[in-house]
């Protein structure tokens, strides 16, 4: 009876105890806060000796000592050596592998029995299952035999059993969160790479660009200290573009040469060209062996990844003067990552940067073009009602027989003396001053703050005697001179386009003079246009008489060089004076109010053109006009255009209308109504000078246009550069991801063809071609295009 009691007390004190244990794993969290838990405060009440709790290593197929207590366990909470067993090694090895509970009454009969510290004869395994899983065994040994019995190994098994359930729910916690935190860090991954390509087109300089670059790095790992560095295309030297640094100042663009015996550690990365994570110890070992040395403070963690390819190289880095965060792999993963992107987030910065330059630049000398010029011109005017006895002048300067020169050494040198002409001309000019190449041999200054004509007028013969003094150029000498024409301005009521003109016929007096000289703009007794050309009454009188008359430019496509359509151009042949360039009448019309009227009478003459050949021309052929924005959107122009759609669609399905930006800009509604009425007409519409404004791009996703124009600026002397290429990528490729055909416009080399036609560029036109030709040399010359030759 007593017996009976004392065993009903023991299972009651062993229920207890698996209850009690049930109940604290509801507030305990940490698979090893349960394990500790579980030896030091519940297998101790059982009266057994000692516990070791096992873990199964699943890649290493092995048990690890996690938790004990007793003889095994002499420090808190904190194992010493922990015993590993293999699967199958041992009785907690074959618990492991069966998956059953064992009891060994006298250790010295059992063949598993293995000692650890010290040999004991009894011994008790059970195993912690989920799902039919052995995750885990809990061991005990006691040093008399026969001790433990089957309520000792419920007991313990239901203590299993719990604990082996909580330890699931604890990693499956760990392993949500760590998947939650990996989405949420992929996420500001994400993020981080779609906002460095915003970035792209939300800054406006690359230092920019720089600081939000490094804003959006230290929202992913720490970056407080940042740099970026670009090797030199020698290999020979580092840029520090961007550098933040809580120690060392590194001045922006700094050039630092690279010794490539001992590089520094950005040197060494960048020239072994891979990634380079280092911690205190490895960056001290490097720096004894040798291999590099540290400039500046020595920082205890350091993460440098390289970024690019031979054309561009560069490296982006991180690193920490405390022991405050050391860098892991994941922040080298992340770096490499976003590095890539980098790159291209660069190049694209790179060809922004590029193309705004060459929208207000020339491509050859790189000084500013008539864009740019004509907004300083604005802006100079502006300043004049407040600028108290302080005028402007306008010099128009024209190198003298500049076409012999062409003509006699070639284009390429004709471009080399055009180079160093700018040059010489900029070392006299002062600061405030710009100089301006409006094409071909011809420039432009304007002089600010001056306070009488004598003052520009010493200016002006300064410049031609720096012009006049002899180049030598690859071995040829040569020597130039230039005519100048002077305007002198003190009015703020004077328009650009008035004084520009009037510096030209200034500049045209000089020449008449006998060139090498300048010559002051005086009123009008010298205009040119206003008296001698008796303007708009010789335009109309030219329009009647058939003094201007079409040019016909072919128009080839680069794939096989056939021709397959032309661009009028118009010309004037004065009977008094000649040949009138267009650059020199059209300004005058836009004044007049009489460009619509030209629009008109091309439009008449490009028809009649096609009506009297449509027999010999090709079936896709196009002829495109340039109309201006005056006429794009005048009623009678598109009353023309409508007579033509009644009684000759197929002639005019044959046309296609150039425009530019600006005339998109004087009217946006009103041209896209026009534009989208041609259309339905069946006539094409082009974007002409495409790249010289500002808003090029935005056009092309609002308008429909059919063939996009690169502007002559882009192509005509262009060196060809890995930037240039890029440029034009990025254009022919935009154009094809809008379903745009491409034309490269002012080819003047082989060189450049091969290159427009390996760009994928769909046509070109240009004087390596052919020049624009009367109707009757057109023809003779489509006789001849591959597309009749078979």
């Amino acid at each position: 009876m007593t017996s009976s009691v004392h065993l009903k007390d023991i299972e009651a004190k062993y229920l207890k105890i698996v209850s009690e244990f049930a109940i604290d794993m509801l507030s305990l969290n940490g698979v090893d806060n349960i394990l500790w838990h579980l030896a030091r405060n519940v297998v101790s009440q059982l009266g057994f000796d000692d516990v070791v709790i096992y873990l199964v290593d699943e890649q290493r197929q092995c048990l690890i000592q996690t938790a004990s207590f007793g003889a095994k366990n002499p420090k808190d909470k904190e194992i010493l050596s922990p015993i590993e067993l293999k699967i199958g090694e041992g009785v907690v090895g074959q618990v492991a592998k069966s998956g059953i509970p064992i009891i060994i009454s006298d250790t010295r009969l059992s063949p598993h029995y293995v000692v650890d510290d010290a040999p004991r004869l009894s011994e008790l395994a059970v195993p912690m299952i989920v799902e039919g899983e052995v995750i885990g065994v809990i061991d005990t040994e006691h040093p008399k035999k026969n001790f433990y019995n089957e309520q000792h190994q419920q007991t313990l098994y239901a203590l299993a059993t719990i604990t082996a359930l909580k330890i699931h729910k604890a990693r499956t916690l760990l392993q949500l969160q760590t998947t939650i935190e990996e989405l949420e860090y992929s996420s500001k991954i994400q993020d981080t790479l779609f906002e460095i390509a915003e970035i792209i087109f939300e800054t406006d300089s690359i230092h920019d660009f720089y600081a939000r670059l490094h804003q959006c790095i230290s929202r992913l790992t720490f970056a407080k200290n940042f740099y970026v560095a670009i090797l030199s295309k020698e290999g020979t030297s580092l840029s520090f573009p961007y550098h933040i640094d809580e120690f060392d100042l590194v001045e922006q663009d700094t050039e630092i040469y690279i010794d490539a015996a001992s590089p520094s550690i950005t040197g060494h990365v960048l020239l072994k060209n891979k990634p380079l994570l280092l911690n205190q110890l490895q960056l001290a070992h490097m720096v004894a062996a040798g291999e590099i040395h540290i400039n500046g403070t020595v920082p205890k963690a350091w993460l440098g990844v390289p970024f690019g390819d031979e054309h561009f190289r560069g490296i982006v880095v991180v690193q920490n003067y405390s022991d405050s965060y050391a860098f892991q792999l994941k922040d080298k993963q992340l770096l490499m990552f976003v590095a890539k992107h980098i790159r291209n987030a660069i190049e694209r910065m790179n060809v922004k940067s590029r193309m705004e330059f060459l929208a207000l630049h020339d491509p050859l000398t790189a000084l500013p073009n008539r864009i740019l010029f004509s907004d300083r011109f604005n802006r100079s005017l502006k300043t004049l009602a407040s600028n108290s006895g302080k005028g402007i002048a306008i010099l128009y300067i024209d190198l003298d027989r500049f076409k012999g020169v062409n003509d006699t050494y070639g284009h390429h040198l004709g471009d080399e003396l055009l180079k160093a002409v700018a040059a010489r001309l900029k070392l006299v000019l002062r600061p405030q001053d710009t100089l301006c190449r409006l094409s071909g041999d011809e420039f432009a200054v304007l002089l600010e703050d001056i306070s009488s004509a004598n003052e520009s007028e010493t200016i002006a013969t300064q410049l031609l005697q720096a012009m006049s003094r002899q180049q030598d150029l690859g071995g040829i000498r040569l020597k130039v001179t230039g005519s100048i024409g002077i305007v002198n301005c003190f009015d703020a009521d004077a328009t650009p386009a008035q004084l520009l003109i009037y510096a030209d016929e200034a500049m045209y007096k000089a020449k008449l003079l006998g060139r090498n000289r300048c010559y002051s703009y005086h009123g009008d007794g010298d205009s040119l246009l206003s008296t001698t050309y008796k303007f708009e009454t010789d335009f109309t009188q030219g329009l009647a008489e058939g003094q201007l008359f079409l040019e016909y430019q072919p128009l080839y496509h680069l794939k096989n060089d056939e021709i397959l359509g032309a661009e009028a151009l118009i010309r004037w042949r004065h009977p008094s004076h000649g040949m009138i360039a267009p650059i020199r009448f059209l300004p005058e019309l836009q004044k007049a109010g009489l460009l619509d009227k030209l629009d008109l009478f091309v439009v008449e003459q490009a028809m009649s053109f096609l009506a009297s050949q449509q027999a010999h021309l090709p079936p896709a052929f196009k002829l495109s006009i340039n109309v201006s924005g005056a006429g794009l959107n005048s009623i009678a122009l598109m009353a023309l255009f409508d007579r033509y759609f009644r009684f000759q669609p197929v002639l005019l399905a044959m046309l296609s209308v150039e425009i530019t930006e600006q005339t998109i800009v004087s009217s946006v509604e009103e041209t896209r109504s026009t534009i989208e009425r041609l259309h339905g007409m069946g006539v094409t519409i082009s974007l002409d000078d495409f790249g010289t404004g500002y808003s090029s791009l935005s056009y092309l996703h609002q308008f429909t246009f059919d063939l996009l124009k690169i502007d002559r600026s882009f192509i005509s002397h262009m060196d060809l550069t890995y930037d240039n290429q890029i440029i034009l990528e990025t254009i022919i490729n935009l154009a094809k991801s809008l379903n745009i055909k491409t034309v490269a416009e002012g080819i003047e080399t082989k060189e450049q063809y091969r290159h427009m036609q390996a760009l994928a560029c769909d046509y070109g036109q240009g004087y390596y071609m052919n020049r624009s030709l009367v109707a009757a040399d057109f023809m003779n010359e489509l006789k001849h295009s591959p597309i009749f030759v078979h």
